[in-house]
């Protein structure tokens, strides 16, 4: 499996891509979601969920992993109607989500047992510091980071990680998005 694989609104992975080795999240996730992750993005996941879920009174849980094509379109579709064009600065198109990979998670949280769908970024501003500062420990990026809009083409996704394996380090430290490793060491 290539971890540095590049997904974004240039390159993607097709109608039919399917990862081979996904598993099953056997963790709680968010609304209790049947969710699957590639295989070792879900074995560093569970850690990292365990390492931040003790410093933290919310619970910190998968809310999002797997997705394929047709998820994706519908998922888009909908967005589509509510927000209209705006609805591609936060969703990619079927083919081009990170999440068809297998290699993508997205966080969601408990607060007092109860799942909070449609939380808002300044009420975890501690928690994404924490995925910012940490994540790289167990192999992942925060993928849409804060000022690099321009780079990824996606608004700040805090919530929004990428297993990228032992690189994840280097990009973490040198304030680098995928596409900027990319342009500078694989191009």
């Amino acid at each position: 499996m290539n971890y540095l694989l590049l997904i974004n609104k240039e390159n993607g992975l097709g109608r039919g891509y399917i990862p081979n080795n996904l598993v099953k999240v056997k963790i709680k996730t968010g609304g209790d979601k049947k969710i699957y992750l590639e295989k070792k993005t879900y074995k560093q996941i569970k850690k990292l969920l365990k390492q931040m879920n003790k410093y933290f009174d919310t619970e910190i849980v998968i809310d999002s992993g797997y997705r394929p094509f047709l998820y994706q379109e519908n998922l888009l579709n909908d967005l589509i109607k509510e927000k209209g064009d705006d609805a591609y600065k936060s969703l990619a198109l079927p083919g081009f989500s990170e999440h068809q990979s297998g290699l993508a998670v997205d966080v969601g949280f408990y607060n007092n047992g109860v799942y909070d769908a449609k939380f808002k970024v300044d009420d975890y501003i501690d928690e994404f510091k924490w995925l910012e500062e940490n994540a790289y420990k167990y192999g992942f990026i925060v993928r849409y980071p804060k000022v690099k809009e321009k780079i990824t083409g996606y608004i700040y996704e805090p919530w929004h990680l990428r297993y990228i394996g032992e690189k994840a380090e280097f990009l973490t430290k040198h304030n680098l998005t995928l596409e900027e490793y990319y342009e500078m060491f694989v191009d």
